[in-house]
């Protein structure tokens, strides 16, 4: 595939998804690529605001975007807490929020490793450090970035399905009365 027609995958994938829908695997590498942790689990999404990260190992554990609100849930300590900061700008989910065509400097194409078409942004964050989306067959494959430990996260996503139709419910932020809640 030609670098030219490379620039447009970002773009055409993302200014086109509604609704995203997936397994994911999440390794996390210290600074000399030494595998830290892995986790697991599912999650969904719904422009504009809406996504329900579901972690079920290690540990199970839900962060929930329901429009302005953004929830983490720990499950084994029957707690959820709201997170003060709503500056999603600077994190990797800024980028599925937001469609390229409403957004300055997008993601461009860096480099093809392993099958997969890798794209650069350019946005500079406290939250991260070089943000990477990888592509495979033009779906979003995995995505990967450097903390400000200087640690990389990557995720690579599995049974994707695009677009989706997701109820609105399953944002709903569900919990028992033995939950502690902290806003």
């Amino acid at each position: 595939m030609a670098i030219g027609a490379n620039n447009n995958q970002f773009s055409d994938f993302f200014n086109t998804l509604t609704s995203l829908k997936a397994d994911f695997i999440q390794t996390t590498y210290d600074d000399k690529d030494a595998l830290i942790n892995t986790r697991s689990g599912s999650f969904i999404f719904n422009r504009p605001k809406q996504l329900r990260w579901h972690t079920t190992t290690p540990n199970e554990e839900i962060l929930l975007l329901n429009n302005n609100e953004l929830w983490l849930v720990d499950i084994e300590l029957e707690q959820a807490s709201l997170q003060k900061s709503q500056d999603l700008s600077q994190t990797p989910l800024y980028w599925l929020i937001n469609k390229p065509n409403t957004i300055k400097n997008i993601p461009i194409f860096s480099h093809q490793q392993d099958g997969i078409d890798w794209y650069k942004a350019n946005s500079q964050s406290s939250q991260y450090q070089q943000l990477l989306f990888g592509f495979k067959d033009k779906v979003l494959h995995a995505i990967s970035f450097k903390n400000p430990l200087d640690q990389t996260i990557k995720i690579i996503f599995e049974k994707a399905l695009i677009n989706p139709a997701i109820k609105p419910k399953d944002f709903d932020l569900k919990l028992g009365s033995e939950f502690d809640v902290i806003r």
